[in-house]
Parts: C-alpha cells; sequence; structure tokens
C-alpha cells in the first residue's frame, strides 16, 4: 500500500481492512465502514484528492440507502465512495479486477494508455500501453484514431459464430518490446494467449463450452479451453500472428497454416483442450505454412499477374485517352483566350498609332498577356497533378496484386523507385516552372513599364533633325532665285532672260521646284550664240 494523501489508494485504505470494490471502465465504487481512528486521515484524502482531480473526474459519498452525504457524516457509518473515471486515450483501473474484465471491452481499442493501480514492470504492445499507476487522478488523454491497415480476423478470415471469442483487434494482444512483470502482465499474457490462439481456427461456435475446428483434409474439433499451462506458449502464438497478418494475403497464410495445423495434430488429440494441443504443434504448422505460402505465390503468380497485367494495360490506356482529352479541353481554352488577345492587341496597336497613348496601353495588354498565360499554366498544372494522383492512386491498387510474387526488396527496386523517381522529377520541374514564370513575368512587365520612357526621349531628337534636313518652300524658292540671278549675271545675259527662266519655272511643276537644283534644268548660253 502507497501512503501518499494524494493516491486513491489511501482513500481505499480508510474504508476498513476489506473493503467491497466495484469497477468498470468508466466508474470505481468502494464500499466500506470508515472507523473512528481513520475518520481524520480518510477526510484529509479525501480533501487532497477533490484538489487534485481534474474537471473530467468527479467523486462522491453515499449512505447505506445511496443517498449523497457530506464528508462529515462517515464516521462509523457505511458508505460507498462512488469515482467516477475518465475514459479516452488513457483509461485507469484501481484492481486488478477491474482491468481484466476490461481488456475485452471495444472501447479499449481507441485507448493507448492502461493505468493500474499498484507497482510492477510496464510493457508496451501493438494497440497500448500498459503502465503503473500511483492513484492521483491524471487528466486523459483524447481518443486515438484506428489504422486504416487494421485487420479484422472475423471477416473472411475465422468464422466466429460467438461473435465475441475471436479478437476483432488482434493487435493490443502481441506484444512489442520486452516482457513485463508482475500480476498485470500475467493477467494480460493469459487473455493474449487465448485470444491468439483462435485466429489458427476455422470456426467457432459455443455449445456446452467453446469450440473451435480446423478444416483441413479432414475436420478435426477442439475444445477451446480457458488458460494455458504452458508458459512458453504465449511467444510460439505472437510469433506465428505476426507472420499471419499481413494484409496483402492474410486468407493465404491462414488457409495454409489451418491445413498444416490439421495434419499435425494426432487424432487421439481430438475433442481435448485447444490450448494443451497447440504449443506443441505450431513451430512446425509455421515452417510447413512457410513452405506452403511460397509454393503458393510461385504458382499464382505466373498466370494471375499476366492476366491483371494485362488488365491494368488496358485499364491505363482508357484513363490515358480521358486524360488527354481533357488536356485538349484545357489547351482549347487557351487557345480561345489567345485569340482574344490578339484582336485586344491589334486594337490597341490601332490606338496607339492615333494618339499618343503608349505607356497606358502598353500595360493594359501586358497584363492581358499575363493573366492569359498564368491561366494557362494553373490550369495545366491543376490538370497534371490531379491526373497524376489518381493515376498513383490506382497504381497502389494494382501494385498489391501485381506484384505478388516479388520480394519486398525486389518490389522496392523494381516496381517502386520508378515510380517515386518520376514523382520526384514532376515535383522539381512543377516548381522551377512556377519560379520561372514569375521571372519571366516580372521581367516582361519592366519591359513594357521601361519601353514607354525610352521612346517618350527619343521621339523629340527625330523631329528636330527632321526639320534641320527639310527647309522651309518659301525659303527654298528664294534660294534658287537668287543662285540663278548669280549665274546670269555672271554670263553677262540680259536681265529678260533670267526674268523669263525664272517666270517658266513659276509655270512649272511647283514640287519639281522646290526639290531640284535649278542649274541642272536651264543652262546658260555662251555669249557666242
Amino acid at each position: 500500500m502507497m501512503n501518499s494523501k494524494k493516491c486513491l489508494e489511501s482513500l481505499i485504505d480508510g474504508l476498513g481492512e476489506h473493503p467491497n470494490i466495484r469497477e468498470t471502465i468508466g466508474q470505481l465504487d468502494i464500499s466500506g465502514r470508515v472507523s473512528p481512528e481513520q475518520s481524520d486521515s480518510f477526510k484529509l484524502a479525501y480533501d487532497d484528492f477533490l484538489k487534485e482531480m481534474s474537471d473530467e473526474w468527479s467523486v462522491s459519498i453515499r449512505d447505506g440507502e445511496f443517498s449523497e452525504i457530506s464528508i462529515d457524516s462517515i464516521t462509523n457509518e457505511d458508505v460507498t465512495l462512488v469515482v467516477k473515471k475518465p475514459v479516452g486515450g488513457r483509461v485507469f483501473f484501481a484492481t486488478l479486477a477491474g482491468f481484466s474484465s476490461a481488456l475485452d471491452d471495444k472501447s479499449l481499442t481507441l485507448s493507448r494508455e492502461l493505468l493500474v493501480l499498484g507497482s510492477f514492470t510496464e510493457f508496451k504492445t501493438r494497440g497500448f500501453s500498459v503502465l503503473p499507476w500511483d492513484g492521483i487522478p491524471l487528466p486523459s488523454l483524447p481518443y486515438f484514431d484506428p489504422s486504416p491497415d487494421a485487420i479484422d480476423p472475423r471477416k473472411g478470415i475465422v468464422r466466429d459464430l460467438t461473435g465475441i471469442t475471436v479478437p476483432a483487434d488482434p493487435y493490443r494482444w502481441i506484444l512489442l518490446g520486452d516482457k513485463g512483470s508482475g500480476e498485470p502482465w500475467e493477467i494480460w499474457r493469459s487473455k493474449a494467449t487465448r485470444k491468439l490462439a483462435t485466429l489458427f481456427v476455422s470456426d467457432v461456435w459455443e455449445e456446452d463450452k467453446t469450440k473451435i475446428s480446423l478444416n483441413g483434409a479432414r475436420k478435426r474439433t477442439f475444445v477451446l479451453g480457458s488458460e494455458c499451462e504452458d508458459n512458453n506458449a504465449y511467444e510460439k502464438v505472437c510469433q506465428v500472428s505476426e507472420w499471419l497478418l499481413v494484409k496483402q494475403d492474410t486468407e493465404a497464410r491462414h488457409e495454409v497454416l489451418v491445413r498444416r495445423l490439421s495434419a499435425i495434430v494426432r487424432d487421439s488429440d481430438t475433442n481435448t483442450d485447444w490450448l494443451a494441443v497447440l504449443p506443441e504443434a505450431l513451430q512446425e504448422a509455421l515452417d510447413g505454412a512457410r513452405l506452403d505460402h511460397r509454393a503458393y505465390v510461385r504458382s499464382k503468380s505466373a498466370e494471375t499477374v499476366k492476366a491483371m497485367a494485362d488488365l491494368r494495360k488496358a485499364v491505363g490506356e482508357d484513363v490515358s485517352r480521358i486524360v488527354e482529352r481533357v488536356h485538349r479541353l484545357s489547351t482549347g481554352f487557351v487557345v480561345g483566350l489567345a485569340a482574344l488577345a490578339t484582336g485586344l492587341g491589334v486594337r490597341l496597336t490601332l490606338l496607339t498609332s492615333q494618339k499618343s497613348t503608349w505607356p497606358a496601353v502598353g500595360i493594359i495588354f501586358c497584363l492581358v498577356v499575363l493573366a492569359i498565360t498564368w491561366a494557362s499554366i494553373t490550369l495545366q498544372r491543376h490538370v497534371s497533378t490531379k491526373s497524376l494522383v489518381n493515376e498513383l492512386r490506382n497504381m497502389r491498387r494494382w501494385h498489391k496484386n501485381v506484384h505478388t510474387a516479388l520480394t519486398r526488396s525486389d518490389y522496392r527496386e523494381l516496381a517502386l523507385r520508378p515510380v517515386l523517381d518520376a514523382v520526384r522529377l514532376y515535383k522539381k520541374t512543377a516548381k522551377f516552372t512556377y519560379k520561372g514564370m514569375i521571372y519571366a513575368s516580372i521581367i516582361f512587365l519592366a519591359s513594357f513599364v521601361l519601353i514607354p520612357l525610352f521612346h517618350s526621349v527619343e521621339k523629340p531628337l527625330e523631329t528636330n533633325i527632321e526639320s534641320f534636313q527639310t527647309p522651309p518652300p518659301s525659303a527654298t524658292g528664294t534660294k534658287s532665285t537668287l543662285e540663278i540671278e548669280d549665274v546670269t549675271q555672271q554670263s553677262g545675259a540680259p536681265t529678260e532672260a533670267a526674268d523669263n527662266s525664272t517666270q517658266t519655272d513659276k509655270s512649272g511643276n511647283e514640287k519639281e521646284t522646290e526639290s531640284a537644283d535649278p542649274l541642272e534644268d536651264e543652262q546658260p548660253r555662251p555669249l557666242s550664240e
């Protein structure tokens, strides 16, 4: 017994030497009498327990008529201490009887810690851990989600007509790690041996006793029994259970194991205790079942795998056609957007040729192109990702059946690694594409912002050059007239001839007069003529 006043065991000690205790998973009822000598210590332990417990706990004191009374009215009275315990991911037990009876409860499937009042060596199973508890009312834990790959042996493996004999959750009975010690360990090991022993039979039913049968070359019937006397039986049963509970082909493993057991047991053992017969025949049956299972897998793999591979190929082609049509649909949508953008670009080009609206129109066209490009990439990425996820999900289902003949190492190297490498390449490519498009969009947008600046700087310079190279018409005409007069005076020609030639030039084409050199049109006559 513990001496801590915060411990539940102190309350139990205060109700006499042999209190009557009834315990379930969620409630503990302790009936007894509080003597005057223990009254004060019981009150202190009760107050300390109230201070330590959380809202999930509750404690009350009842009299002989089960009416609630105060702590001051317990002396020399037959009282019942009612403690309501939390039930969840952590479950509490104050007695070994309560722990033993609760091990069959279905709610423990979602629990991960069982705390038992007392001192012993803890142990862990594939379902939960069994830990010693000092009686302090600790808070509970939330329920844990069950594993989706868990196997229920009652579905397609063992036909249990009783509904409760074969465990629905066999993993809680398989030890994980080192053995424990103490009474909780012995109670659990005895129950685990009996529970796991029902996994290696064909049928379970109830008559005057619980019976099982093996459907082999000849049907053998046994009485299940209540307890196994062989101390090493659990290790053998646990080893065979781990070999049997493989989700990929549990039914095939179970069939070859049952046939081996049916052939090994003696005729004289029929209708005897199954828990006494099983330990002697189990190891030999396991060795033979492993050989039978390998031969079964090899014989099955030839035609079955070929047929399933052909079926997978046909299904893959059908899926590829559908995905290709989806890609065409998305591509057609993008092409339509590109056509609309082209028309918009033509319209914006006409606007820029009429007005000086290049910056605003260019930015609008830039944003439209970016929006269409990003819509195209996002749509294609969505379609490709969804297609890849669906393909991987279907491939996972196919791999379980198509690659049955491969060992685990060969399966990883030949079937799984190429797929994983392809998925990594897809993720890396998608990541680089996304980053590249961000950089390209920034450069594209920056170019449209900078081009109008260069355009506005170069336009005044071109205007000045054109005005410098092309003189006004009036200046051109005046210059030509002065040149003609100078040439005429130097050659000694009469002024009238110069005037006549000038008038003739004016009556001709004005454009030719402005663009041509007058010295080329009319040559001055020599003085001899």
